[in-house]
């Protein structure tokens, strides 16, 4: 496969190029801000909330959308970090408020051509086995798509219950240790037992944090040391700044090369190394609040501004750079920090490992027997019930079977097999849901 370029399709104005460009200037302003002596709050601010923001079907998001979705959701006032599109707000009863303006979510997809110039759609492509992806030109692109806070639908009114569930799981508690200070027993019960990827040193005291390559380790300044504050509500923030510091460091320690594998720069003042700072910067705030703190650009950091807002400035892309690594390091120490909630009896950030997140996906789309079989003719096709209807078979592509069959993840297995069924059993379902609603009316 050769990559001919990564950009926009040759669209400038696409949609995918207009987010990445809001995103880039949503950075931006927060960094002039930051350099301003009476900025108090954190990289992200407003009320911070027990978990990432996901969609209404229960699905983080990922690399850039899901710190700008933060970012958004704090700079709007909205109370759950919780989004859904305009079709999905259609499927709960709900729909979007009049004059609400929908907020953008990226994703990447590719353009791919034989060597005859013939177009070969995504789907396609990613079936193809390597020799068959030989000779074929792929033209990677950001695409956007538009999504709401439920905060912008009458979602509390047509899904009360389901609202509350949501702010049940997002509700953040309030923990002080002894001293008063914030604490976050998964984290101190990660560092008692050392279940991190190296050792962290947090019982001496130390004139500062860092991640030490060559040691591999994080040394901590003890807890006690952040103890500064002449109020208990400053007290009780001294806390936070506690982990957070450790959250950035930690993020430092996924950079070798058995884990991310991300180039750290040799010294202060490096590109890559200002990029390191700016992506564990990320990866804290993004992680911290999530637990539900702000994180604070630290010192060291500070002096990176200018610096960051001028590669921001020259390619816009690379926040989707910086997004990818702070994505790929909070997930690793979520992941960890999940399995010591777990051990807690508390309920993980992830939802990918709250084992008590039930399917949404039954409950808007109640296909059972659903499923992609090969034909005795060697083809494939997709079989389905609809609310007790047997929708019958209808054959599909073959590459939209073999895009199937080739994911790992059995819950986008299950998406994907949903959509699939929607559409091409619309006509059928829409039928069907007719005939329920002409029931229901007849008293």
């Amino acid at each position: 496969t050769r990559i001919m370029a990564s950009g926009t399709n040759g669209a400038s104005n696409s949609s995918g190029q207009q987010a990445l460009d809001r995103f880039a200037q949503m950075m931006i302003e927060r960094m002039e801000k930051m350099k301003g002596s009476d900025w108090e709050k954190g990289w992200i601010g407003g009320a911070s909330s027990a978990g990432l923001p996901q969609n209404i079907m229960g699905r983080n998001y990922s690399g850039s959308n899901s710190f700008f979705l933060q970012l958004h959701t704090a700079a709007q006032g909205y109370e759950l970090p919780v989004f859904l599109t305009f079709k999905q707000a259609h499927n709960f009863k709900a729909h979007v408020l009049k004059g609400e303006k929908a907020f953008p979510v990226i994703y990447w997809d590719m353009m791919v051509r034989d060597k005859d110039g013939k177009r070969i759609s995504s789907d396609e492509y990613r079936a193809m086995s390597r020799d068959e992806r030989k000779n074929l030109d792929v033209i990677p692109f950001v695409k956007a798509f538009p999504v709401y806070n439920i905060d912008q639908t009458n979602f509390r009114e047509a899904q009360p219950e389901r609202v509350q569930k949501l702010l049940d799981r997002f509700k953040v508690p309030e923990m002080r240790d002894t001293q008063g200070m914030y604490a976050h027993g998964a984290l101190d019960r990660m560092v008692a037992e050392q279940t991190w990827l190296c050792p962290i040193q947090a019982d001496r005291k130390e004139s500062g944090a860092y991640y030490s390559p060559s040691r591999d380790i994080v040394v901590l300044p003890m807890k006690q040391q952040f103890n500064k504050g002449a109020t208990p509500e400053d007290i009780y923030r001294d806390g936070m700044e506690f982990y957070s510091t450790m959250l950035h460091e930690m993020t430092h320690s996924t950079m070798t090369p058995e884990r991310l594998n991300r180039e750290a720069g040799a010294k202060f003042g490096d590109p890559k190394y200002a990029k390191e700072e700016l992506v564990a910067e990320l990866t804290a705030a993004m992680i911290s609040h999530s637990m539900g703190f702000d994180s604070r650009v630290t010192d060291n950091s500070a002096a990176y501004l200018d610096s960051w807002i001028g590669a921001l400035r020259q390619e816009p892309k690379f926040i989707v750079s910086v997004m990818a690594d702070v994505n790929k390091a909070s997930e690793m120490i979520l992941d960890r920090v999940d399995a010591q909630r777990i051990s807690l009896g508390e309920q993980p950030y992830l939802a990918k490992n709250d084992p008590l997140m039930a399917p949404l996906e039954d409950e808007i789309c109640p296909f059972r027997n659903a499923a992609i079989i090969k034909t005795r003719s060697g083809d494939f096709a997709l079989r389905a019930s609809y609310n007790g209807v047997d929708l019958g078979v209808k054959p599909i592509e073959r590459s939209t079977a073999r895009m199937y069959f080739q994911l790992t993840d059995q819950r986008e297995k299950d998406i994907f097999l949903g959509s699939a069924i929607r559409k091409n059993y619309e006509s059928e379902i829409a039928g069907i849901d007719r005939r329920a609603s002409k029931s229901l009316s007849i008293v």
